[in-house]
């Protein structure tokens, strides 16, 4: 029997964040899931780490080391595997509530055939959390949900794999980057997407993530940055966000250039 949810996992030098995440999937109540997990070049012991975790025979587990190609590259490695209906991408640093799987199952019991996913929220265990969806359920897509009606911050997107497969991140020659939001952005213009007010999801912002380090990843990847930000500027949002990413366009484009 096929899984319903594939949990997938980048990984590049996690080991000693890696055992919470595990832990984690192990307290879950609804077991019909497999872990995927693509280390992206570790240089630590991530593979022993994980072999160990196979050799509990808990839950499938699927391992695949990959050259160090980034984030974006390791999730397309990681739907080559991906065998569950729903993909669900939980980092390495990061860990599940233990009714996560549960409440995907539910939920995913009364999602329309059209639908594309689920968004759940996510929980920041060491600082700030966004304010709760105004309703229980919300059908919409990203854009709308971020411009319109205002709900702002970190999401837990769970998409159904057949679609997200439609929608692989560009791998662009020389960068490792890609915004997340340009895939998610472009499965919203195709696909409702349904938003649900419950956290399911633990993280908090870590030295050498994404969030923390921006300025040095855009300078690094301003093709990947390009792509995002013009695709943004086609988006009806409001005239001060477009103004911000016309900025941010520009400022890639000069990264691009000195780049070269």
């Amino acid at each position: 029997m096929e899984p319903l949810i594939t949990i997938f996992t980048p990984t590049y030098n996690r080991e000693n964040y890696l055992k919470v995440l595990y832990n984690s999937l192990k307290n879950q109540n609804f077991k019909n899931f497999q872990w995927v997990i693509v280390d992206d070049g570790s240089e630590d012991n991530t593979k022993i780490l994980i072999d160990s975790f196979v050799e509990e025979s808990l839950f499938t587990i699927l391992y695949k080391k990959v050259p160090n190609g980034g984030k974006m590259r390791a999730i397309n490695h990681g739907l080559d595997l991906a065998s569950g209906k729903y993909f669900f991408i939980v980092d390495s640093d990061d860990y599940l509530s233990e009714n996560a799987t549960e409440l995907i199952e539910k939920y995913s019991k009364d999602l329309p055939q059209e639908f594309g996913g689920m968004v759940f929220r996510k929980h920041n265990i060491s600082g700030y959390n966004f304010p709760e969806f105004p309703q229980e359920i919300i059908d919409s897509n990203p854009i709308d949900i971020f411009y319109n009606k205002n709900i702002l911050g970190d999401k837990a997107e769970v998409f159904k794999t057949n679609i997200i497969k439609k929608f692989r991140f560009p791998e662009i020659e020389g960068e490792k980057f890609v915004p997340e939001g340009l895939v998610w952005n472009r499965i919203g213009q195709k696909y409702n997407l349904r938003y649900v007010n419950i956290p399911i999801y633990n993280f908090e912002y870590i030295d050498g993530g994404y969030t923390k380090g921006f300025k040095e990843i855009i300078k690094k990847n301003p093709k990947g940055f390009i792509l995002y930000y013009r695709e943004m500027l086609t988006y009806n949002i409001p005239l001060k966000n477009k103004i911000k990413f016309f900025i941010r366009y520009i400022q890639s484009l000069v990264y691009s250039l000195i780049n070269k």
